[in-house]
């Protein structure tokens, strides 16, 4: 199974950045061969539309499933549409994988944030 993990960092001892679109990196685990990709975040600076960007980029990565500590309303749609599931964690990523892999996570039905929140933190942050 291939998971993507909004990451601030680019190993598996990151931790999980809590703004899915605006997150630096995105690692890309598959969790039979624990295999690593990073996929740097190239649009998190865009003022709108990075979400369905994120979400499309990851997306065609093959991906079965995200894990995301909150997730905006057009990236949640994103993955909706092409049937990945989405579920909440955060932390350090390698716990969430572990976590994930024993079926502890709460899985996400609904987008958690409001459209812009994402940008509106960077901002904060920056």
């Amino acid at each position: 199974m291939k998971i993507v993990i909004s990451a601030t960092g680019r190993d598996i001892e990151s931790n999980i950045d809590a703004t899915f679109g605006r997150a630096p990196f995105f690692l890309i685990v598959d969790t039979k061969t624990k295999e690593v990709k990073v996929i740097v975040n190239k649009v998190r600076d865009r003022p709108n539309g990075v979400g369905i960007t994120v979400g499309n980029v990851v997306a065609n990565e093959e991906i079965d499933a995200v894990i995301a500590t909150d997730i905006g309303p057009f990236a949640f749609k994103t993955f909706e549409q092409c049937g990945i599931r989405i579920y909440q964690g955060e932390g350090k990523i390698n716990n969430a994988i572990r976590q994930f892999e024993e079926g502890k996570l709460s899985e996400i039905t609904k987008a958690t944030v409001q459209k812009y929140e994402g940008l509106k933190r960077r901002k904060r942050n920056v």
